[in-house]
């Protein structure tokens, strides 16, 4: 029955998850520190900035969950899981001085010099890591989880001991996750694992990871980001080749330019 409704694919997902996305660092990378330095429009009262601050912020609790969706998605269908996994740590790298001059610096010049900028970035774990480590660190998880489940099912060895793995890996890449500080932490590892272990019981992986997520801060609003999930037909979309970096480099790239129109500004 609802597979007649099914109709948005992978690629149409990572766009909605990048526009959501926007629209929530808009919301804290420039309207937060304008509202610190009393930008305020003349029209507009503070109530009514906070207003569509909280709005803005609770549609980008879509783009997450989206995102770990369709990290499983690739992680089931990529030709080289290695490759994958290298290029989610490069940009992970990439975009962490983006991340960290929007979100946490107080530079609000452009004249502002590189090595200044790296300076400022020296106790690189200092703050919070970007969104790039959590996904890589789950990636690395689901891997190692699959590796063990396909090495206990050839040797016949007991179920326990898989569940015990897989509790295993969960915890070591939980605990990395919250020691580095990455964006969503333990919340993103876990979401992922639980996309991945209930991947064929639809909807119940869906209705687990609603649930799981929805309990970290005000991400129970993400809730439109799993109807949209329940309405993905399995299919990856038009193949652009190389191009799919673009979605890869969106997010430094956007992060960068927030910051250049916030010091313009």
């Amino acid at each position: 029955m609802i597979e007649r409704f099914q109709k948005i694919n992978g690629h149409t997902l990572k766009i909605l998850a990048c526009l959501t996305m926007l629209i929530d660092h808009i919301a804290a990378g420039i309207m937060i520190p304008w509202a610190q330095e009393g930008i305020i429009p003349q029209h507009m009262s503070l109530d009514q900035l906070n207003k569509i601050y909280y709005a803005m912020r609770c549609i980008g609790r879509c783009a997450f969950p989206i995102f770990c969706f369709l990290l499983v998605e690739g992680f089931i269908h990529t030709k080289s899981r290695l490759r994958y996994a290298c290029s989610l740590l490069v940009f992970s790298f990439i975009s962490e001085i983006p991340f960290d001059i929007l979100f946490h610096s107080q530079y609000e010049q452009l004249n502002i010099h590189v090595s200044e900028v790296f300076a400022a970035n020296k106790d690189f774990f200092s703050e919070q890591c970007n969104v790039y480590f959590t996904l890589f660190f789950g990636l690395l998880t689901i891997w190692a989880i699959d590796r063990c489940y396909r090495l206990f099912k050839d040797k016949e060895l007991p179920v326990y001991l898989n569940a015990l793995t897989i509790a295993a890996f969960t915890s070591l890449s939980c605990f990395i996750t919250i020691k580095i500080n990455s964006d969503y932490d333990f919340h993103g590892i876990l979401l992922i694992v639980i996309f991945y272990l209930l991947r064929n019981l639809e909807p119940l992986n869906l209705l687990t990871g609603y649930v799981a997520i929805s309990s970290y801060s005000i991400e129970f609003w993400c809730f439109p980001a799993f109807l949209l999930m329940a309405l993905y037909n399995h299919k990856r979309g038009p193949n652009l080749g190389y191009f799919k970096y673009l979605f890869y480099l969106f997010y430094p790239l956007h992060l960068t330019a927030l910051y250049v129109y916030r010091c313009i500004m």
